[in-house]
């Protein structure tokens, strides 16, 4: 492998942005942005890990940037004349799939994370009461999806093949968290120090 290219490094200007995530899940389910490209993976959270984003979201953690490709300027025309979805996602798919899973009722969460004004139904678990989104009070809803925020990066790329690129380097570098890495981490979080 070379990393030398024929010609000097093209700038890429990001137009970044926060959504709601309940909006970004509506496009999804509009036809709108493409979840399921050539470079993607496929719906790999766990549970757990779909849970930990919701709890960031009511805690207010920072979410890393999500990064969509803005295809309109680019459009081809289909054959029978039908245009394609006009985003695709180069990076977040899995936070995206959570934000659909999450306001379609797909899983609950501790009832808990919510003030009980706003808890109007819970279904009972070994861990206690938990919520879906349509079990929280209108309040509940609208407060949640303000606080629902990801920010967006929309990424200008010729070519579903610079879209992949973009795809890697975003997630080609740096080096994964091994699970000791994590377990280190939770043993330090239930230590309350």
């Amino acid at each position: 492998m070379t990393w030398q290219t024929t010609q000097p490094l093209q700038h890429r200007s990001l137009n970044a942005t926060n959504r709601e995530a309940v909006g970004l899940a509506k496009l999804v389910e509009e036809g709108d942005l493409l979840l399921d490209t050539p470079y993607q993976r496929g719906d790999v959270w766990t549970l757990d890990q779909r849970m930990a984003l919701v709890k960031s979201w009511l805690l207010g953690v920072p979410i890393p940037a999500m990064i969509i490709a803005d295809r309109m300027a680019r459009w081809d025309r289909e054959p029978g004349g039908e245009l394609g979805p006009a985003y695709a996602m180069i990076d977040g798919k899995q936070r995206t799939l959570t934000a659909i899973a999450w306001y379609n009722g797909g899983f609950a969460v501790p009832a808990s994370w919510f003030p009980a004004d706003q808890v109007e139904t819970t279904e009972d678990t070994e861990d206690g009461p938990y919520v879906r989104f349509a079990g929280l009070t209108t309040v509940g809803k609208r407060r949640f999806m303000r606080m629902a925020q990801l920010p967006v990066c929309e990424a200008r790329a010729a070519s579903e093949s610079e879209e992949a690129e973009i795809y890697l380097l975003v997630n080609g570098a740096g080096t994964p968290q091994t699970e000791d890495d994590l377990e280190r981490a939770r043993r330090a979080s239930a230590s309350g120090t």
